[in-house]
C-alpha cells in the first residue's frame, strides 16, 4: 500500500497539479479561516447578492471569451496563439459594452426595476468591468498553460484569492454593504496585474497582431459548440441563486450561498489544477500513442482517491460544522451543504477528465450533454418547489440530476479517451 502511494505521488502528472493546486491551497485556507468572521460582519442577504452577482457574470463571462481561450495552448506557433488571446479580448470588449448599455436601458428608458437581483443597486455596474477583466485574467491563464508555466499561475491565484478575501474583511469592517462585490473586482485585477508584470512583453505581442479572422475561423468550433455548451453547464451550477430567489427569498439564496462557497473548497483546490495539467498531458499523451486511456484511468484512479474521503467527511459533519464556526443561524446552510457535497464528489471527478471532449473535438456531444442537464436541473428545482413548497427538496432533486449528469460525463469521457486518432 506505502509503494503504491509513493507511485501515485512521485509522477510527473501529480507535480504538475501539485505546484497548481499549492496556491489555491493557501488561498481557500485564507477563505476558510475568513468565513466565520465574514458569516458575522455581513448580513445573510449580503451572500445573497453576491451569489446573484457571481451567476449573472459566471454566465456572460462564458460569451465573453467565445470560449477561444480553450484554443490558446493548440496552435504550433506562438503567433497564432497571440492572436487567440487578442481575438478573447476584442470578444470581452463587445459583450461587456453591450451588457453595459443593456443595463442602462432597463433601468433608464424602459424603468425596469426588481427588487433583488441586478438592476435595484447601482453596484451591479460593475458586473460588465468585471466580465471583461474575467475574460482577460482566463485567456493569460491559458497562455501560461501553454507554456506549463505552473508556478506562475499557482502565484496569480493565490494573489487573486488572497485580495479578495482581505478586501471582503476590510471593506466588512467599515460596514461597506457591497464589500463582497467590490472584494471580486479587486482581486481579478491583482490577478491580471501580475501575470503583466511577469511578462511585460505579452501586452505588446498581443497588440500587434493582426489577422486574428484566421484563427477566429480555424477554431470556430469553440463558440459554436463549446459557448452553448458551456452556458448550459453554467446554467446547471450558477443560475440556482437566481432561480431560488425568484421562487423563495435572498435569505434562502445567502444561504446556499455560503453552503456552496464552503462545501466546494475541494472542488475548486484540485480539479482546475488537475483538469490544467492533464490537458497538457493528455495532448502528449494521443500525440505520441493515438490515444489517452491510461492516462484517463490513472487520474480517475486519483481523483476518487481524493474526493471520496474528503466529501464523505462533509456529508456527515457539515450540518454541525457550519453551526459550530459560522453561527447558529448558518444552520440551514449546512443542511444544505450535506446535499451538495453528494453531486459534488461525482463532479470532482467528472471535470477534469471533460477536458478530453474539448482535445477530440467532441464539443457539439458535451454541448447536447450540458443542455440537457441544465433544463433537467431546472426541471427538478421547480418540481421541488411545486410539490413541497421547499427549497431542501429543490436541492435534493437538483442534486440527484446532477448526479446522474456527471455519471454520464465519466463514462462517455472514457469511451473518448480509448479512441485511437492524432490531435
Amino acid at each position: 500500500m506505502q509503494e503504491k502511494l509513493l507511485r501515485i505521488f512521485k509522477d510527473n502528472f501529480l507535480r504538475g497539479v501539485t505546484t497548481l493546486a499549492s496556491g489555491t491551497i493557501i488561498g481557500q485556507i485564507l477563505v476558510i479561516i475568513a468565513s466565520p468572521f465574514l458569516s458575522r460582519i455581513y448580513p445573510v442577504e449580503s451572500f445573497g447578492n453576491l451569489a446573484i452577482f457571481t451567476s449573472v457574470t459566471a454566465f456572460l463571462a462564458v460569451v465573453s471569451t467565445g470560449r477561444y481561450e480553450l484554443a490558446v495552448g493548440l496552435p504550433k506557433s506562438k503567433e497564432d496563439s497571440y492572436k487567440i488571446i487578442k481575438l478573447i479580448v476584442i470578444i470581452g470588449f463587445a459583450v461587456s459594452s453591450i451588457y453595459l448599455l443593456l443595463i442602462i436601458v432597463l433601468k433608464y428608458i424602459l424603468k425596469v426595476l426588481d427588487k433583488d437581483l441586478f438592476l435595484s443597486q447601482n453596484i451591479y455596474y460593475l458586473a460588465p468591468f468585471y466580465i471583461f477583466s474575467v475574460a482577460v485574467f482566463s485567456a493569460l491563464n491559458y497562455w501560461k498553460q501553454r507554456q506549463k508555466a505552473y508556478k506562475t499561475i499557482t502565484i496569480a491565484t493565490t494573489l487573486q484569492i488572497i485580495s479578495t478575501t482581505l478586501t471582503s474583511l476590510i471593506l466588512g469592517f467599515f460596514n461597506v454593504k457591497s464589500g463582497l462585490i467590490l472584494s471580486l473586482m479587486i482581486g481579478i485585477l491583482v490577478g491580471i496585474l501580475y501575470h503583466v508584470l511577469t511578462e511585460r512583453t505579452i501586452v505588446k505581442n498581443v497588440i500587434k497582431q493582426n489577422e486574428v479572422k484566421s484563427v477566429a475561423l480555424q477554431y470556430s468550433s469553440f463558440p459554436k459548440y463549446m459557448t452553448f455548451s458551456d452556458l448550459s453547464l453554467v446554467a446547471s451550477q450558477q443560475f440556482i441563486p437566481i432561480i431560488f430567489s425568484l421562487l423563495y427569498s435572498t435569505t434562502i439564496v445567502g444561504f446556499f450561498s455560503m453552503a456552496n462557497r464552503i462545501i466546494r473548497i475541494p472542488n475548486i483546490v484540485i480539479t482546475s489544477a488537475i483538469s490544467n495539467v492533464f490537458r497538457n498531458e493528455a495532448i502528449d499523451a494521443i500525440r505520441i500513442n493515438g490515444n489517452c486511456k491510461d492516462l484517463y484511468l490513472s487520474t480517475m484512479k486519483k481523483l476518487i482517491f481524493l474526493s471520496l474521503p474528503a466529501y464523505l467527511f462533509l456529508f456527515l459533519t457539515s450540518k454541525f460544522l457550519f453551526s459550530w464556526i459560522f453561527g447558529k443561524q448558518w444552520y440551514v446552510a449546512g443542511e444544505y451543504s450535506q446535499i451538495i457535497s453528494v453531486f459534488l464528489f461525482f463532479e470532482f471527478i467528472a471535470t477534469p477528465l471533460s477536458s478530453i471532449y474539448y482535445i477530440r473535438g467532441k464539443q457539439k456531444l458535451l454541448m447536447k450533454l450540458q443542455l440537457l442537464n441544465a433544463v433537467l436541473g431546472f426541471i427538478m428545482i421547480v418540481t421541488g418547489y411545486l410539490i413541497f413548497s421547499d427549497a431542501y427538496m429543490s436541492l435534493v432533486f437538483f442534486a440527484i440530476s446532477a448526479s446522474v449528469f456527471n455519471i454520464i460525463l465519466i463514462f462517455n469521457s472514457y469511451k473518448i479517451s480509448k479512441t485511437n486518432d492524432s490531435v
